[in-house]
């Protein structure tokens, strides 16, 4: 694997050392580990990354009454109105029936919290589960001007071959399989901010990095090799990942387990019904595939490196890969800060579905 990983756990004292964009608001319970995660970004290369450490929580507690989207906690916890709004921020449940489901937040006043309604309501939040807040990993934050030359390389303008490091963001709202990105961003260096090179000078800083998918950084051989250097919490909760499927077609979904560790595929628990396995390896009986990414230098628009099915049937179980088809890999390694696409085979109805993976980290 060439992406190359470096993990380091830090412990939970060093957490005041990770800046915010606000003043931390105050915790009810301990804080997270804290580990440091490096990545190598080649130069003439793509390479999709997920973001394996969080920025540091906000606030964690207890839920004490939910009407429709809104929660609401107990005594004074300390918040102003807009704190979790300043910057993109978001709920992540920690106990109950909804563990590990993420919810974007729209507003908080001194001791609520009123959720976006994306589709999914919020009933697992009862009295007394427990959530986090967390503040999104941003392209300004993930990528400040600050790092230009070390993470990245600004660019002059949007086109041609005044154009050096991209962030390409995946279409994960879209239909169907091999879906063009539907945002792609570069770091102007007139104006030292994150441009979009749809929209022209447009500032996107405050784009959020959703903790269970990936980008792609895209360097062109304009631009230099880089290394981003991230320190923050490991989330060592429960995660729970959407996957959907479609009637007419099979249906990409562009995930990350979101974790700092590699993760065997035997031990990603997504053989919990929301992952279909594959009765034969022939054609049609062929259902669910995960692909992952080996992101080789020097290439773009790379093909999945690896694509595996679980294969299920009266006399074999265990995962298997595309290329071979006869030994079982299931102790094949998903990397650390790696990119997954979960392709769901078409279904007889369109359905969502949720993947909740949990690791174990020492501490």
């Amino acid at each position: 694997m060439t992406l190359c990983r470096r993990f380091l756990i830090l412990g939970a004292s060093l957490l005041a050392t990770v800046p915010l964009l606000r003043a931390q608001v105050t915790n009810t319970v301990a804080s997270d580990p804290v580990g440091i995660f490096s990545i190598t970004l080649p130069s003439n290369s793509d390479t999709r990354i997920s973001l394996p450490l969080t920025r540091p929580k906000l606030y964690q507690g207890l839920v004490s009454s939910l009407t429709n989207f809104t929660v609401t906690v107990s005594g004074s916890p300390g918040w102003s109105a807009g704190d979790f709004t300043t910057t993109p921020c978001y709920l992540q449940v920690l106990s109950g029936s909804m563990n590990g489901m993420l919810f974007d937040i729209a507003s908080n006043t001194s001791n609520s919290i009123t959720l976006v309604n994306n589709g999914l309501a919020p009933t697992g939040l009862l009295p007394s589960v427990m959530f986090k807040v967390v503040p999104y990993w941003t392209l300004g934050t993930l990528f400040p001007p600050a790092d230009q030359g070390k993470s990245f390389t600004a660019s002059s303008n949007a086109l041609g071959l005044n154009t050096r490091t991209q962030v390409l963001f995946p279409n994960r709202a879209g239909t169907g399989i091999n879906r063009a990105s539907i945002l792609i961003c570069y770091f102007n260096a007139s104006n030292q901010h994150w441009n979009s090179v749809s929209s022209g000078t447009n500032n996107v800083d405050a784009t959020p990095i959703l903790p269970d998918s990936y980008i792609t950084v895209r360097n062109p051989a304009t631009a230099a090799s880089g290394t981003l250097t991230l320190m923050g919490g490991v989330d060592t909760g429960a995660m729970a990942i959407q996957l959907d499927s479609l009637t007419n077609t099979a249906q990409d979904n562009m995930v990350s387990t979101g974790r700092p560790v590699d993760i065997a595929l035997t031990n990603l628990g997504i053989l919990n019904g929301s992952f279909t396995p594959s009765a034969s390896t022939l054609g049609l009986q062929t259902r669910d595939q995960l692909m992952s990414y080996s992101n080789t230098p020097g290439v773009m628009n790379a093909a999945a490196t690896s694509i595996y099915y679980y294969l299920s049937n009266s006399t074999t179980q265990g995962w298997r890969s595309a290329a071979t088809g006869t030994n079982d890999v299931g102790g094949n390694l998903i990397p650390a800060g790696s990119a997954i696409l979960i392709r769901r085979a078409t279904n007889s109805s369109a359905v969502t579905l949720f993947w909740t993976n949990s690791i174990s980290i020492p501490q």
